[in-house]
């Protein structure tokens, strides 16, 4: 008891059922959403991130507006399905760096304090493909700015037990090379620190 109550003294997200049916199309808006999870202030504007579960998904999404397109402007999602909160990347620790251009896309799983990527392979890109074991994206991009879904089979929340998932979020936008990670932690030299400290993460409560 004592190690959630220090968990939910930090930042956390509460992931909802959804109001209405979600259509897996790579828009998101807040007719489809509702009132966003979360609101991140940057210079080229607002970014909106949605947590919603529809019945056996369970839904990250986000309205990022950047009208500098660019391919390598990028949402990255890091995941703590275990809830262990570890200090380092795990076997339960997920991560996908998601460029503008989806096939430029990396995916990552946690093991012994580290990223790996796919085969071990570092210059493996996600390519045409647009889904994996358990998850899939889709994503659109406009003169706006760009859009993107991700859809997560509801098993990734249910593997904490009495521990909760954790979550965190990176935006990087090419003008200006404007960085923000969130949570925002301390100490950090560089906002892409998020993804390496689990510790750090945000706390997903299932409502």
């Amino acid at each position: 008891m004592l190690t959630l109550l220090l968990v939910l003294a930090g930042d956390t997200l509460h992931l909802r059922p959804s109001q209405r049916a979600v259509g897996f199309d790579g828009s998101a808006t807040a007719e489809e959403y509702g009132t966003p999870s979360l609101e991140l202030s940057r210079p080229a504007g607002t970014a909106l991130v949605w947590l919603r579960r529809d019945g056996k998904y369970v839904y990250l999404a986000a309205r990022i507006p950047d009208s500098t397109s660019y391919w390598g402007d990028g949402l990255a999602i890091s995941l703590d399905t275990g809830g262990d909160r570890s200090g380092g990347p795990m076997h339960d620790d997920f991560h996908w760096d998601f460029r503008r251009v989806l096939d430029s896309s990396v995916v990552y799983r946690g093991e012994m304090g580290r990223w790996r990527a796919p085969r071990d392979d570092p210059d493996w890109r996600l390519g045409a493909e647009r889904a994996g074991g358990g998850w899939e994206v889709r994503s659109v991009s406009s003169a706006d700015g760009w859009l993107l879904e991700l859809r997560l089979d509801a098993a990734w929340f249910q593997q904490s037990g009495a521990r909760l998932p954790g979550l965190a979020f990176r935006l990087f936008d090419d003008q200006g090379q404007d960085w923000m990670a969130w949570p925002t932690g301390t100490g950090r030299k560089h906002p892409t620190e998020v993804e390496l400290h689990p510790s750090d993460w945000a706390a997903i409560v299932l409502d």
